[in-house]
């Protein structure tokens, strides 16, 4: 064996067993670091009483910044018992009544009454530190909703929403947006980027695109748009070994697909965690699992802390 080839064999083996520690560190921390959930809708088989124990159990420090659609419709028993670990937000309750009474097209008609009194009660809301921002506003699920008649897709930009990104950017807030990524949804959501610079955009479940070009364009281009990440997991699948599914899943328990680590580790400041408990078959323990075991796992520590919690403790301003 030559010089040079034993040279390399040398620091192969001296950095094999860092490299092995490296990983195992970052398992380990990834058990045991705090969480921000950032979509955990609290419907009415959460109680508050669960919710805590739910969170107490599984480190998630703080939880919410989104809607029950099913209900309760009042959120404060929340942030009476978690105070600043819950993140309340108005406006997905709202619009899920707007849909269900007048169809696709009332999501995008100011003048309708209920318009104007989520407007009014949400500068109130922000006013008094009631809530934290707006979400989640589903106005783009044509393809990705398991329920047909849940469906809609409108204009991001229309009059309605700019109201809203008006309120938001006032209190400088965040909105957080369920849209696939069709281009003309993807126009709107940059053009109201470029018009409300504080308004921190959060992009539920990153847009369920399987386009890593699109997503690193737009964090690249948009400083105030995020990325969250959840119902991207194995375990929110019914069928999780269909095409569909394998194009939509980023993460499972065991394993990450690489270019998501890439794509991570050059926007570390611009990803966040859910669980999207958005039906009762959704397991939060076995969420939390995959985000740890799966996601968090297969990062730098540096980008785990920011990913995990440090971003929305910035963006969302909590406490």
């Amino acid at each position: 064996m030559t010089t040079k080839n034993w040279i390399g064999f040398i620091t192969l083996f001296i950095s094999f067993p860092i490299f092995s520690q490296s990983v195992e560190l970052s398992k380990k921390l990834a058990q045991e670091i705090p969480i921000a959930d950032v979509h955990r809708h609290v419907q009415n088989w959460v109680s508050p009483e669960l919710l805590k124990e739910q969170m107490e159990k599984n480190n998630v420090r703080w939880s919410g910044a989104v809607g029950a659609p099913f209900g309760p419709y009042d959120i404060s028993p929340y942030s009476k018992l978690l105070k600043n670990q819950y993140i309340p937000t108005t406006g997905q309750i709202e619009l899920g009544n707007i849909f269900s009474q007048h169809g696709p097209s009332g999501l995008t008609d100011i003048n309708i009454s209920s318009y104007k009194e989520l407007l009014n009660n949400a500068d109130r809301l922000f006013t008094s530190g009631q809530i934290k921002g707006f979400g989640e506003l589903i106005l783009n699920n044509k393809l990705t909703h398991p329920n047909i008649s849940f469906r809609r897709k409108v204009r991001i930009n229309s009059d309605p929403i700019d109201a809203m990104f008006a309120i938001a950017e006032k209190y400088k807030g965040f909105i957080q947006i369920h849209s696939e990524d069709d281009p003309d949804s993807v126009d709107e959501i940059k053009a109201l980027s470029k018009k409300y610079t504080n308004t921190s955009i959060i992009l539920s479940h990153c847009m369920f695109s399987s386009d890593i070009d699109l997503i690193k364009n737009l964090l690249a281009d948009f400083s105030n748009i995020y990325c969250e990440m959840s119902a991207r997991s194995r375990s929110h699948f019914a069928n999780p070994d269909s095409e569909r599914a394998k194009k939509l899943i980023v993460h499972g328990e065991d394993f990450i697909k690489d270019e998501w680590v890439k794509l991570i580790e050059e926007f570390p400041t611009r990803f966040m965690v859910g669980t999207d408990t958005y039906n009762a078959r959704v397991n939060f323990e076995k969420v939390i699992q995959e985000i740890r075991q799966g996601l968090l796992s297969s990062l730098k520590p540096s980008t785990m802390e920011l990913v995990a919690y440090k971003n929305a403790v910035n963006v969302m301003r909590l406490e």
